[in-house]
C-alpha cells in the first residue's frame, strides 16, 4: 500500500488528542480530548485477518484507510494505518461490550480493544470520538505479535518516566515523533499531571490547555516552544503515555 500524507483535517485530530494512543497522531490527535496510538501492519490488505467480519459489522469505514504510517514499536516493524469510523460513540459501544473482542477499555472518548490475527499475532483498535457527535470517529488499526520485544530504555526525548512506572511500549514514527506507554505508576493522574508539568515548564515549555489547574487536578496536558510539542495523558489504572516530535 501506498504511504500517503495525513489529510488535513486528519492532522488535527491526531495531534490534539488525550488519553490516547496512542500523538504523531495521534501525527497527534489533539481535539483535546483524544489520544494517540501506534498501529501496524496488515497482511493481505484491508479486510484480512481473522477478525475482518467483526471489524466489517461493527466499524463502518474502517476498511478505508486514509493514511499510512511507518513505526516501529519495541523494534518491531508496523504500519499504522487511519480511517474513519461512521457509527458514533454511544451507538457503537454497546455493540463491542456484547462482542467478542479482546481486551475492551474505555477512557472518556476513546475505546481501545484487539482481535486475533493468526500467527501469533494480534490487531490492535483505538477510536477516538470527536467533540461533534455529528463527525466521523478516528480509528487506528495495527498489527502486532500476541508478545512484543521488550522495550530496551525510556526515550530521552520525554519527559522523565514516572517513579515505579513500568515500560510497556516505545514507538518511534518515520515520520518523526516518539511515544512512551508505561504502567504501575505509583501515584494519581493529577500528581501525575503535575510532575511532568513542572518538568517541562522548567524547560520553558507552554501549556496549550492548562489543565493541570482544574480542581479535579487534570489527567493529561499538552506543551510546546518554538521546536517541539509534547503530549502526555494519565489514568486512573496507573497507565499514561507520552508523545514528543518536534514542529516543522
Amino acid at each position: 500500500m501506498k504511504e500517503r500524507s495525513a489529510p488535513e483535517n486528519l492532522r488535527v485530530v491526531t495531534m490534539r488528542g488525550k488519553l490516547l494512543p496512542v500523538i504523531f497522531a495521534a501525527a497527534l490527535g489533539l481535539a483535546l480530548n483524544a489520544e494517540v496510538y501506534w498501529l501496524g501492519p496488515r497482511r493481505g490488505g484491508p479486510g484480512s485477518g481473522s477478525g475482518a467480519g467483526t471489524v466489517a459489522a461493527l466499524l463502518p469505514g474502517a476498511e478505508k484507510v486514509l493514511f499510512t504510517e511507518k513505526v516501529s514499536v519495541n523494534g518491531f516493524p508496523c504500519t499504522m494505518e487511519i480511517s474513519a469510523v461512521t457509527v458514533r460513540m454511544d451507538e457503537l459501544w454497546p455493540l463491542l461490550s456484547k462482542s467478542k473482542v479482546e481486551n475492551l477499555s474505555r477512557s472518556g472518548g476513546t475505546v481501545r480493544f484487539q482481535l486475533p490475527a493468526g500467527e501469533k499475532m494480534k490487531e490492535r483498535f483505538l477510536l477516538i470520538a470527536p467533540r461533534d457527535p455529528r463527525k466521523a470517529m478516528t480509528c487506528f488499526r495495527m498489527l502486532v505479535p500476541e508478545k512484543l520485544p521488550a522495550a530496551d530504555r525510556w526515550p530521552a526525548e520525554l519527559p522523565a518516566l514516572p517513579p515505579g512506572a513500568e515500560i510497556t511500549a516505545v514507538t518511534r514514527f518515520g515520520s518523526g515523533g516518539v511515544c512512551g506507554e508505561f504502567r504501575n505508576a505509583q501515584e494519581p493522574p493529577y500528581v501525575l499531571l503535575r510532575r511532568a508539568d513542572s518538568e517541562l515548564r522548567g524547560k520553558k515549555m507552554f501549556c496549550a490547555d492548562d489543565e493541570v489547574k482544574l480542581p479535579s487536578g487534570g489527567r493529561g496536558g499538552i506543551y510546546f516552544d518554538a521546536e517541539r510539542i509534547v503530549w502526555v495523558s494519565f489514568d486512573e489504572s496507573g497507565a499514561g503515555s507520552f508523545f514528543s516530535r518536534r514542529r516543522k
